[in-house]
């Protein structure tokens, strides 16, 4: 596999093409709504191994480390108790790709990337699960987790930016390669931190609709594989209509 398939959907396994077609997938009308919906293991496993090969042999050198640690006066810096505060802290590697003029997105467009994470395909799939109509237009991104790494407690609300302080919804396109022993995701629901989903299959997708309460656990690797544990995240961003 030299390039990624224009349209989305053609990466689905059939069964999973036949429950789109069916309109039988999780949706955010459920009377369980949560604003997160997550499918696992929508491709065939041959076909989300060639998907990583294709990652970790062309874009995985592009990616920049992005890291915001726990700051160094947390604690000290405390005058009363029950005070503490903590802005997002993580540690990945990322790589916008579009709107980008970087070396990363010119390889992520040579492979056909950034074209499927902005495919007519990719977009109906987001606005049939969570039943928003969204704009064409797509914001793509690459991000890479490795052992260790991991996206603290967040929201993802942007109110200084008119296009997105009412909400946008995120597609997460996920790969993981065979050292990865497990990740999760943690996010609100009824005002508390109280829901998880594990990350770890050979292929998923995950619809969010932001903004909302969570976070990423760090990825822990299977023993004698730290070095190869990585987790890919392929992110597109689509505004409200």
């Amino acid at each position: 596999m030299d390039t990624f398939p224009v349209e989305f959907f053609d990466l689905l396994s059939p069964e999973i093409r036949r429950l789109v077609d069916d309109g039988a997938l999780p949706q955010f009308t459920t009377p369980h709504w949560t604003p997160v919906a997550v499918m696992q293991d929508v491709m065939p496993t041959s076909r989300a191994a060639d998907c990583v090969a294709l990652l970790e042999t062309s874009l995985l050198p592009q990616l920049k480390l992005m890291e915001k640690p726990i700051p160094a006066d947390s604690i000290s810096g405390m005058t009363e108790n029950y005070s503490e505060k903590l802005a997002k802290t993580v540690r990945v590697r990322s790589a916008m790709l579009a709107p980008s003029k970087s070396k990363a997105a010119g390889i992520a467009h040579e492979i056909g990337l950034t074209q499927m994470l902005q495919s007519e395909s990719l977009w109906q799939f987001a606005q049939a699960i969570t039943g928003r109509k969204l704009l064409r237009e797509v914001g793509c991104q690459a991000i890479c987790y490795g052992r260790g790494d991991y996206s603290g407690p967040h929201n993802d609300h942007h109110p200084e930016e008119e296009h997105l302080r009412n909400g946008y919804v995120d597609v997460h396109i996920m790969f993981n390669t065979e050292g990865v022993y497990s990740q999760w995701l943690v996010y609100e629901q009824s005002g508390y931190l109280s829901e998880a989903v594990e990350l770890n299959s050979a292929s998923g997708v995950a619809f969010y609709l932001l903004p909302f309460w969570h976070y990423t656990t760090p990825l822990i690797a299977k023993i004698g594989r730290e070095a190869d544990a990585r987790r890919w995240l392929l992110l597109s961003s689509f505004v409200l209509a």
